[in-house]
């Protein structure tokens, strides 16, 4: 039996500390969709892996930056500011984007950065 939409958010604050705004509406529309990728997330995110918590985050920035995922982009640049990062070092792996997408990837997320520092002050 697929989980409810309240039992898939209740798993993802329960392993992830938070629940993302778009995966409420995610839960409402397509619990089950939403559940898998919370698995996928959680096994690839894991204890297991051999990335810290920062350098995960960074390469997330630089993924979703390459894909124009600026709801994710900006998440995961609040999440590597938590997790330890700097700015420089956001600003690099969105370089790094960047050189395989060209300038308009880093271009397009910068402002999403902004966002995320002016919020902090």
């Amino acid at each position: 039996m697929e989980k409810t939409a309240a039992e898939v958010l209740a798993q993802v604050e329960k392993d992830r500390g938070i629940v993302p705004g778009a995966f409420r509406q995610a839960a409402e529309l397509d619990p089950g969709a939403l559940a898998a990728f919370h698995g996928a997330y959680m096994h690839a995110m894991g204890e297991s892996s051999a990335l810290t918590e920062r350098e995960k985050q960074l390469i997330l920035i630089a993924v979703d930056a390459a894909v124009y995922f600026h709801y994710g982009c900006k998440f995961h640049m609040e999440e590597a500011m938590r997790a330890g990062a700097s700015v420089d070092e956001i600003t690099s792996a969105l370089r790094l984007a960047g050189l395989v997408v060209g300038y308009h990837a880093p271009l397009s997320a910068y402002p999403l950065l902004r966002d995320v520092l002016d919020a902090e002050d």
